[in-house]
């Protein structure tokens, strides 16, 4: 082989593995934020992929234990639309999670209930207002 020859296939392996590292990683991360009435309509159609669905908590059904870790709560659409699920999670208690906090549920779906999240994440408030002065 000729030098130039080498150094092209040496160039091509490594510009290859570059690209075929690149695309499995953008394979595995890529993922959809779907609603609440996206996912109850879904029937199967997302069967065997991990799904990230956007909600509410739900007021007066979040129930924490600390000792187990387990925490279960419902989801409801932030729009306000029908349709609701329950959602079960073993893990540390998100920060700022609370009743009628906008949150997104990630986990492999399976139409088994309630919905076994593996990673539960909450949303800041979008307005922060300063508490009014006190009277003088």
């Amino acid at each position: 082989m000729t030098r130039q020859l080498k150094f092209f296939v040496g160039i091509s392996v490594i510009l290859g593995t570059i690209g075929f590292l690149v695309w499995t990683a953008v394979d595995q991360t890529k993922m959809y934020m779907i609603t609440v009435p996206e996912f109850l309509s879904a029937g199967s159609s997302y069967a065997g992929t991990t799904v990230r669905v956007a909600g509410r908590v739900a007021p007066g059904s979040m129930q924490w234990d600390g000792a187990t870790r387990n925490l279960r709560f419902t989801v409801v659409d932030m729009a306000g639309a029908e349709g609701s699920f329950d959602v079960h999670y073993t893990g540390l208690l998100p920060d700022m999670f609370a009743e009628g906090r906008d949150v997104v549920v990630e986990g492999p779906y399976t139409e088994a209930r309630p919905f076994e999240a593996a990673h539960v994440l909450t949303s800041c408030p979008s307005k922060y207002q300063a508490k009014d002065a006190a009277p003088k």
